[in-house]
């Protein structure tokens, strides 16, 4: 059994030595998903000069970049386990290595099969980035500032995609796709390399006593009861639900919001470019905000509830812009708000962590992340339906308003909890080492 004490209780000098390696586990973490996204959506934004390239139609192209999603998915179910038993920095190694072979490995594809096989493998491995990204915020931070977190954590992903449509299409204009591709991939290598070392899977391993971060296991838990667990409790379904409305916003406003625009309301392929980066920008904003609200008002199930609320306003002002001619300025805004729908973002995963502990925090934040991964197929499929069914782009978006108004209704009906400082939380439960306890936290 590991003695685990408070952060308050080590000497002024540990406390300042675990301050920066905390900052620096963010900046890990931060730079690790921002190429998990990068390596994801370059094939998005590089598609029309892969699709020419290759002799690719529609169809194909489509499969492969929704192959990655199902790789990933799947793969979630598998590294969110592992990461739980074997940690952060292995898994991180695995993910990060796998993930820069196959995207050097995907620039020197000649056929469309090559091209299958990388970016289904790849899905496998950027799975593995993200738990352990998970896994390392919740080990080293405690439970009242994992909302800031995580929201900075999903942020870099939502900038990485911003991103890659701002620099990957001008530099395969310029060089090609392939040495896009191939240069996002030698940058992962190189990351591979470095990242690693750098990582500490727990304050012991930095020559620290075990921190007690206020979290607590189900009792009576082993790795091999570990999913058990984890499905039998409402959490995991309340956070796999709000994945899923959080991202069936952004990829239903991702897909048919520009169209919409180009098609009602005449503007420019100029501005088309502005409005898809300012959506870009404005889920890194709310993700960013969103985690620090849920962490001031230590709530997790009230942002969910928000980011609903706020999703289908958004869903019903681009519903307007589908019926009525309004001012581009007024579409700018419309882009700029598009975003509060992943203000819950950072509440989401710290939840997960409030209620499994950094112990399964792995376990749940990837089942749950499978439910995004659904999303991101039903939200453009069926709002396409609509708008082939009906020739309007309103009621596509009436659509998604009524998604997330039932999405509402469920987070309403449930009661939130209010997140307890680490600090407050073991005075409270009289666990403090120096009374003689020693809780197993890990």
């Amino acid at each position: 059994m590991e003695s685990s004490v408070t952060f308050s209780q080590l000497p002024a000098a540990a406390r300042q030595r675990l301050s920066g390696y905390q900052r620096r586990v963010t900046v890990i973490a931060f730079v690790s998903i921002f190429f998990l996204a990068a390596d994801w959506y370059a094939y998005a934004a590089v598609m029309p000069f892969i699709m020419k390239d290759l002799d690719l139609d529609a169809a194909r192209a489509g499969f492969a970049m929704g192959l990655f999603a199902i790789t990933y998915a799947a793969s979630m179910l598998v590294w969110g386990p592992l990461v739980d038993r074997f940690l952060p920095r292995r898994v991180m190694f695995v993910g990060l290595l796998g993930s820069g072979i196959t995207m050097v490995g995907g620039a020197f594809v000649q056929e469309y099969s090559q091209a299958l096989a990388m970016r289904g493998l790849r899905g496998v491995f950027d799975a593995a980035i993200f738990v352990a990204g998970l896994k390392l915020l919740s080990e080293w931070y405690p439970v009242e500032k994992r909302g800031t977190q995580m929201g900075l954590y999903l942020a870099s992903y939502s900038l990485a995609i911003t991103a890659d449509f701002a620099v990957g299409i001008p530099i395969a204009e310029s060089f090609g796709w392939r040495f896009y591709i191939g240069g996002l991939g030698v940058l992962t290598l190189i990351l591979s390399v470095v990242v690693p070392p750098l990582v500490k899977n727990r304050t012991v391993d930095l020559g620290l006593p075990s921190i007690d971060w206020g979290d607590r296991p189900p009792r009576d838990v082993t790795f091999g009861s570990t999913i058990r667990t984890v499905m039998s409790q409402r959490w995991i379904y309340l956070a796999a639900l709000g994945i899923f409305g959080c991202t069936f916003a952004i990829s239903g406003t991702a897909t048919w919001v520009v169209p919409s625009f180009l098609e009602v309301q005449g503007i420019s392929v100029g501005q088309a470019t502005l409005v898809g980066t300012l959506m870009g920008l404005s889920q890194v904003f709310f993700l960013v905000v969103g985690g620090r609200f849920s962490d001031s008002v230590r709530k997790r199930i009230l942002p969910m509830r928000l980011a609903a609320l706020l999703a289908m306003v958004s869903a019903l002002m681009f519903a307007l812009s589908g019926a009525v001619k309004l001012s581009f300025l007024l579409l700018v805004l419309f882009a700029l708000l598009s975003g509060v729908a992943v203000f819950s973002g950072g509440a989401i995963f710290s939840m997960l962590g409030d209620k499994y502990s950094r112990a399964m925090v792995g376990t749940a934040g990837g089942f749950a992340e499978v439910m995004g991964v659904v999303a991101s197929f039903v939200a453009p499929a069926a709002m396409g339906a609509i708008i082939n069914g009906t020739g309007s782009f309103s009621w596509a978006f009436l659509f998604f308003a009524a998604v997330e108004l039932v999405i509402l209704g469920i987070f309403l009906a449930n009661r939130d909890y209010k997140v307890v400082p680490a600090e407050k939380a073991i005075r409270a439960e009289g666990v403090i080492a120096a009374e003689g306890a020693s809780p197993e936290l890990v």
